[in-house]
């Protein structure tokens, strides 16, 4: 990958576009590579779903900065039409993370938001799932619904998943059913429920 990205933007330079083309660098998914019993892309476990996000821009300020805020591939699109000078259409369901490059300390996002559909041929018990995901810089939250797939509707609530992210980074153990941390479930999915905009907060 370095050597295709060393040849992409050699040649960006010989044609003249280098310094007026906005790169972004990322992955869609992550890959467990073995662990939790699995291969590929098939649960909410951060480690599919966090990925790299690499940005360069021309002018770009605080160039070779880090943040360790909450983004979301979905605040990509906003962000390439604000540094475009587009217009972000009014639909668009992610958030610009310019002003988190140009001040990668600000407070940004409270949390990010993920769902994955767990297919029979997925679950242990061969039926249909849909899982909501929230995580935090300290939690990952996640609640599992029946799927009904005809009517693109969800069930009862049939279990849910917290695991400490400061504490157990791999997510190896289900903290849910730790009676202590009843306040802390509710207000997770209580963060859950209100979405990804009640998760936008101090952008301003």
């Amino acid at each position: 990958v370095d050597a295709l990205l060393g040849d992409l933007i050699a040649h960006m330079k010989k044609i003249g576009i280098y310094e007026n083309t906005i790169i972004i660098v990322w992955g869609d998914h992550g890959w467990k590579l073995g662990d939790h019993n699995s291969w590929g892309k098939m649960t909410n476990y951060n480690i599919d779903l966090k990925v790299p996000m690499i940005i360069r821009y021309p002018n770009q300020e605080n160039r070779g900065a880090q943040t360790f805020e909450i983004t979301e591939l979905i605040d990509m699109f906003p962000s390439l039409c604000e540094l475009a000078d587009i217009e972000i259409p009014s639909y668009m369901q992610g958030t610009s993370f310019v002003p988190l490059i140009k001040e990668p300390e600000r407070p940004w996002k409270k949390a990010a938001f993920s769902q994955f559909h767990r297919r029979p041929r997925h679950s242990a018990d061969g039926k249909r799932y849909m899982g909501y995901s929230i995580n935090t810089k300290k939690y990952h939250y996640i609640e599992w619904y029946a799927w009904f797939p005809k009517t693109s509707t969800r069930g009862e609530l049939t279990s849910i998943e917290l695991f400490d992210y400061v504490n157990d980074p791999n997510e190896t153990i289900n903290i849910a059913n730790d009676g202590k941390l009843r306040k802390i479930i509710e207000g997770l999915s209580e963060q859950l429920a209100g979405g990804w905009q009640k998760a936008v907060h101090m952008l301003d």
